[in-house]
């Protein structure tokens, strides 16, 4: 199978509330996104209101490659080394198995229904986040999306350096007010 059949269109879940359409450009340098080639995250972090079927967008952004790759630099070393460990951790307890998606019968509603690094249900949590990577106008789906829970989103803040923290915050600040 060749990479193109690992793209899907974009789904809706990841289109830009504002305008209810596929994010365009870069958060940060305002690069055009949907060009086939052009690499890009999309991350929407949403707020469950309890005893409804109903959530809140908190946030959110679309950003390149380098971008991201920029904001991972960073990062402190002793952060990276800190989320490695974390995140080896969890595929270790998942098993040695490779993650397979059968793209034919492919729900993603039914696969963003439980927080990638806990299992924990998105149905019993107060907010989590949505992370996905995309190519042009396509998701990519051999790196697929996941939701990152709250509680996996605390025990990944507390493996941060003071000096990442203050560059995460530096970056919300910047780009969200």
């Amino acid at each position: 199978m060749d990479s193109k059949n690992y793209k899907i269109d974009i789904p809706k879940r990841f289109y830009s509330d504002a305008d209810d359409k596929p994010f365009e450009n870069c958060q940060v340098c305002n690069k055009y996104l949907l060009d086939e080639g052009t690499s890009y995250v999309v991350e929407k972090a949403l707020k469950n209101y309890e005893g409804y079927d109903f959530y809140t967008t908190l946030f959110e952004y679309a950003i390149c490659t380098d971008c991201h790759t920029a904001l991972q630099q960073a990062m402190s070393e002793e952060s990276l080394q800190n989320l490695q460990h974390y995140y080896m951790k969890v595929m270790v307890e998942k098993g040695k198995d490779p993650i397979v998606i059968n793209l034919s019968d492919f729900k993603l509603d039914d696969w963003l229904s439980n927080c990638f690094f806990t299992g924990d249900p998105i149905s019993e949590m107060k907010e989590y986040q949505v992370v996905a990577q995309f190519n042009g106008s396509k998701m990519v789906m051999n790196m697929p999306p996941i939701i990152v829970g709250e509680a996996a989103m605390e025990a990944m803040s507390e493996l941060l350096s003071n000096q990442t923290i203050d560059e995460m915050n530096g970056f919300k600040k910047q780009f969200f007010g």
